[in-house]
């Protein structure tokens, strides 16, 4: 049985409904203009209660919908996440069924996108407590290679995963893996974390010949992903990341590989298989030494002269992965008597862990003019604590990347300095 409250709300609603509108209360619709607006019924008025309205909003071609909430005040508890009473809940698709972007209460204004040219917002009610509503925009964004993503993508349910395998660790010299109950459909919400050590001089040769996983148009793999690292997931030397429909083969450059897989809580697939084997590190001599581009096109963007007080510099493409053999050039000069000060924000060039000479890429500082061949210093890997300083008013550094394993390269600072 209601209390006094609950049919005094129901009753002012029915009533506001009747005195404001006198027909039938306009709750949802199709739109598909570039840009537009919507509302909560009766806004800026109280919403009636029990209600449930469903707007779908559909692009064409390339673009996705962007939906923002200039205004919102439903009904909310703190103690209740879950929006169970009066909500908005945004769907990836022309339907309830697909994926939920966000489900909103209280007075949330979080902007939400589309990855797909259909968005779909259902505003519900209960029986208590209307409250002013909400005011909502929305736009379409053009996006590269929309048409490549599938338009109904339903969600597929899943197992729990307690019920499933997940992870491990391997040391025998070759094997294989797979994602939790595949060929179906792996769960929601996993996080497996696979590790494979070998020992001695060999290093890890990592296959995928199946995927398939949740994709997104960013191409950033960011709801279900496979992640590659070069070493322990730790030192996040991530070498590898996939999704969608993506295969690839990956090469530690140690003797121990990490693979990470994680999905969302919507929208799985079946999944993936792996296959390794553990390879004999070849002798130095069958690496491929640096060789200098012959591309001027490439030169050009690589390399220069320097004579401000203070400057920074970039290994070619930073932050994206630098080219195979590459040669580049700096030459920092002050024109007084000043020494040169080097240090590195940020730097990830490719090593190997039994390589302590940095014979594959390398960034080499020179004390003086190239011509002069005295050697500062020679870096790879991830050094970003280390400082260079020159003995006279000249510096030279010069990066060189071989034929393989390109990183995202270097940052490099310079600043002059007196004289001691």
């Amino acid at each position: 049985m209601m209390d006094i409250r609950t049919v005094a709300f129901i009753l002012c609603s029915l009533l506001e409904i009747s005195r404001t509108h006198g027909a039938a209360l306009k709750c949802g619709g199709a739109l598909a203009e570039p840009k537009g607006e919507f509302f909560s019924p009766n806004y800026p008025d109280p919403y009636p209660v029990s209600i449930n309205c469903t707007w779908t909003i559909q692009s064409t071609g390339n673009r996705i919908v962007e939906l923002t909430f200039p205004f919102m005040q439903l009904e909310y508890v703190n103690w209740d996440a879950d929006c169970r009473f009066d909500s908005i809940s945004v769907y990836d698709g022309p339907a309830s069924e697909h994926r939920l972007l966000g489900k909103l209460c209280g007075n949330e204004t979080r902007p939400i996108n589309s990855t797909r040219n259909e968005l779909t917002v259902v505003f519900t009610s209960d029986s208590t407590f209307p409250k002013k509503g909400f005011h909502a925009n929305y736009s379409f964004v053009d996006v590269p290679f929309l048409s490549e993503y599938p338009q109904k993508e339903l969600v597929t349910p899943s197992p729990e995963l307690k019920d499933v395998k997940c992870g491990g660790e391997w040391t025998v010299s070759e094997g294989g893996f797979t994602s939790p109950n595949y060929p179906h459909h792996y769960p929601n919400k996993a996080h497996c974390t696979w590790t494979i050590k070998s020992t001695g001089n060999r290093i890890v040769e990592l296959t995928f010949p199946t995927v398939e996983l949740e994709s997104d148009w960013m191409k950033d793999c960011r709801f279900d992903s496979i992640k590659v690292f070069d070493g322990p997931a730790s030192e996040q030397r991530l070498i590898g990341l996939l999704c969608g429909t993506q295969t690839g083969n990956f090469t530690s450059t140690r003797n121990e590989l990490t693979v990470v897989f994680s999905s969302d809580s919507s929208t799985s697939h079946p999944g993936f298989k792996a296959q390794y084997r553990f390879v004999d590190v070849p002798s130095l001599s069958e690496y491929p030494t640096p060789v200098p581009t012959n591309d001027t096109e490439e030169t050009s963007k690589c390399g220069s002269v320097m004579v401000e007080p203070k400057g920074e510099f970039f290994s070619p493409n930073y932050p994206e992965p630098y080219p195979n053999h590459a040669k580049c050039t700096w030459s920092i000069q002050s024109a007084g008597d000043h020494l040169i000060e080097l240090d590195f924000p940020f730097m990830l060039v490719e090593y190997r862990q039994w390589d302590g000479d940095c014979r594959f890429d390398a960034v080499s500082v020179y004390d003086g003019p190239l011509a002069d061949d005295k050697l500062l210093n020679r870096l790879c890997g991830n050094h970003t604590a280390i400082s260079v300083k020159s003995t006279k008013n000249e510096m030279t550094v010069v990066f060189t990347s071989d034929s393989t394993f390109s990183y995202k390269g270097f940052h490099a600072h310079y600043s002059f300095a007196d004289k001691p």
